[in-house]
């Protein structure tokens, strides 16, 4: 079986890329990993995106009956000229979003459909927006099945598109493989290792930390509110840590951090704004907390969530989108607008040690069985039907 894997979603070389392009590389690499050499994978790369991190999935693919074609542009124009030098039968596309004109069948891989239930979020002229859903929404008529990260977003697919159920394949995510292999004394030493580092960056207290992209749709400024609320509260200093790269329509966002560290310190709290963090930051940061909360307003799967639960890390979160499906019974769960409830939940949690222990051993007891390893098997399954 000859497939194609569209990787235009990857960042350019010198970025670690977040969300869609780290899912992409980790669902590809187990993709390669799981095929172990009986399919024929051909990975279709732009040229400015190959890093270090994309050479070693490239290796892997060579090295097991796959081949490498590298296209001067992130553009469709060039990934069709590929196409048509190094053709393939079937086209997997984990961005989800088709390229047009493309005459082979093509696969997406639908990570959330955010841009249709709510533009206001999004920084696009109309004109750009109604091109890029009409094309969305084009590649999912054509397409021969869909591939979604969650049940969340297969509803919402077949609702909002009309689609039969049975052509939509529920895939979830795999998290931090890293993290995932830590357990036991393992955990436990990492967690200490990961404390003494950020401290030396200036994080030396207890902490909540918010993991991801500021953009509107996260909800920051509800989380900072409810921190603020609860900074007098607590019963010994307990920091913020706001971490992940800045978005898009940040004013409201920006207005509320500014707020924040306006405010008189209660008790010696304090908040940190860390920006663009590294993998190996990340790591750092889901570790050492004591507390990571998702305060979203939307979300097609919760991949910092997943990964939070895999640094043995107690989770709370809202009620938005896919995390429920996500944290289950191993978090808390609250509305994503209610500051009340949240300022409560904060304070009540990080007072009492047991339960944020007893949240972070269930979380990481769920996530074992949350891999890129099953994500990949099920990809596989779907794009060998299809062309059987």
């Amino acid at each position: 079986m000859h497939i194609g894997i569209d990787l235009r979603c990857l960042p350019t070389e010198g970025e670690e890329g977040a969300g869609i392009p780290h899912a992409a590389r980790e669902l590809v690499r187990s993709m390669i990993l799981a095929s172990g050499g009986s399919h024929q994978l051909t990975l279709y790369v732009p040229r400015a995106s190959i890093g270090d991190k994309e050479r070693s999935i490239f290796e892997e693919c060579c090295g097991l009956a796959g081949r490498i074609v590298k296209l001067e542009t992130a553009t469709g124009s060039s990934l069709r000229r590929a196409l048509q030098r190094n053709p393939c039968k079937l086209l997997f596309v984990p961005s989800g979003a088709v390229a047009p004109m493309v005459r082979i069948p093509c696969v997406p891989w639908v990570h959330d459909i955010a841009i249709f239930e709510h533009p206001e979020w999004f920084d696009q002229t109309l004109f750009k927006r109604t091109l890029t859903t009409n094309l969305f929404r084009k590649g999912l008529i054509r397409a021969p099945e869909i591939l979604a990260v969650s049940q969340f977003t297969k509803d919402e697919l077949v609702r909002r598109f009309a689609l039969d159920p049975s052509r939509v394949t529920v895939t979830l995510e795999g998290g931090d493989s890293v993290l995932g292999r830590l357990a036991g004394m393992d955990l436990a030493a990492a967690k200490q290792k990961a404390k003494r580092r950020l401290a030396e960056r200036g994080v030396t207290q207890p902490f909540i930390l918010y993991l991801g992209t500021l953009e509107p749709r996260k909800n920051i400024p509800v989380l900072l509110e409810a921190w603020l609320d609860a900074r007098s509260l607590f019963r010994r200093p307990v920091d913020l840590v706001i971490a992940g790269r800045d978005g898009w329509k940040l004013g409201p966002i920006v207005k509320s951090l500014e707020a924040a560290r306006t405010y008189k310190t209660e008790g010696g709290s304090r908040l940190h704004r860390i920006e663009a963090p590294t993998d190996e930051h990340r790591r750092d940061l889901l570790l050492a907390a004591e507390l990571v909360a998702l305060p979203s307003l939307y979300e097609g799967f919760g991949l910092v969530a997943l990964e939070a639960m895999q640094a043995g890390t107690a989770v709370i979160s809202s009620t938005g989108g896919a995390l429920p499906e996500v944290v289950g019974e191993a978090g808390i769960s609250l509305p994503p607008d209610d500051v009340a409830a949240w300022a409560k939940a904060l304070v009540e949690i990080m007072a009492d040690p047991e339960s944020r222990k007893s949240l972070a051993d269930r979380g990481k007891s769920r996530s074992v069985n949350l891999t890129w390893e099953r994500a990949a098997r099920v990809t596989l399954d779907v794009l060998t039907r299809i062309q059987t």
